[in-house]
């Protein structure tokens, strides 16, 4: 027996018709049934409601003189939309034929292609469909694009952002803070004892590590920070518009939290701790990221020599937060 949830047919695409005839709607409606799924707007104002709040309409044919909005101010709107699925959705006018000013203004306001009225069954739904299929083209090769983008700039394993992307960064927030007297601030995180988890719970039981610590400093930071895994069992963070006070608190609540729990590798209860450094840009007052973090890595290293489990905000590591103060 076929299960019902395999033989379902997929959605219809949905295109948004604008029209303030009821007559020509009813036409277009049956011109299109059965290939598309009609989403009816009376007029541009009433268009703009739905194109904001229904994500799945990928194609829009609208008239041009109707009430509220026009088909000249929704075309606009559309194409100035910040949202690229918005802006870059294929718009069909409908004209008169021998209409060539709306149509001139409509080319300039960014339509994609005419019908003119009255409308051909034949030619309405031939240009609904290269359009249509166009449209998914394109959707089709900016995934794949996005999805290149962020397989360059993300750590395969904890997901998190990798080296090159935390330079990449990096470069920004500080062109940023040097431009503006602005802080920012860089904090580097590495395991303790790592090697000690690969030996004893192999390298699955390690990784696993990795992503659970990865997933706390993830919960911890802001979404304007950036994470990265840039070594590896090495962490850093690009914190903007935050100074040394700020960053070392930030990383206190990250040790503390990483300390207290108990991590599951391999199905073994663990416990794993952080040594930290901490570096400010307004404090060191450095020419690169690379620089920036070179002087929390060594403030990192300072943190271990000292017992690690611990962070350290200066070179010599006195005022270094300790655990239990």
């Amino acid at each position: 027996m076929l299960n019902p949830e395999t033989t379902k047919s997929p959605p219809l695409p949905s295109i948004l018709l604008v029209e303030d005839s009821a007559t020509t709607a009813v036409l277009l409606s049956k011109y299109l049934a059965g290939t598309y799924r009609l989403v009816h707007a009376n007029d541009g104002a009433e268009a703009w409601d739905l194109l904001q709040g229904d994500p799945h309409i990928e194609l829009v044919i609208t008239d041009i003189n109707m009430p509220r909005l026009t088909g000249h101010e929704l075309l606009i709107r559309i194409r100035e939309s910040e949202n690229p699925h918005l802006k870059n959705m294929p718009v069909i006018v409908m004209t008169t034929t021998a209409d060539n000013t709306d149509r001139n203004l409509a080319f300039r306001n960014g339509a994609n292609d005419f019908i003119a009225k009255p409308i051909d069954e034949m030619e309405l739904q031939a240009r609904v469909n290269v359009h249509h299929k166009l449209a998914q083209t394109i959707r089709e090769l900016e995934a794949s694009q996005r999805a290149l983008a962020e397989q360059a700039t993300t750590d395969p394993l904890t997901r998190l952002k990798n080296r090159r992307a935390f330079f990449e960064n990096g470069a920004k927030h500080l062109s940023v803070a040097r431009r503006y007297n602005t802080d920012f601030s860089i904090i580097a995180a590495d395991l303790d004892h790592f090697k000690r988890v690969n030996d004893t719970y192999g390298h699955q039981g390690g990784d696993e590590a990795l992503i659970a610590v990865a997933g706390i400093l993830l919960q911890l930071t802001r979404t304007e920070d950036t994470v990265a895994r840039v070594g590896g069992e090495e962490f850093a963070m690009l914190l903007p518009d935050t100074n040394r006070l700020g960053a070392a608190v930030l990383a206190e609540r990250i040790r503390v939290a990483v300390e207290t729990e108990r991590f599951t590798v391999v199905e073994k209860s663990i416990q794993l701790t952080l040594s930290i450094g901490v570096a400010s840009f307004a404090v060191e007052r450095v020419d690169s990221v690379d620089q920036l973090l070179n002087i929390a890595d060594q403030r990192l290293y300072v943190a271990k020599r000292q017992g690690r489990n611990r962070i350290c905000v200066t070179d010599d590591g006195k005022s270094n937060f300790v655990p239990g103060t």
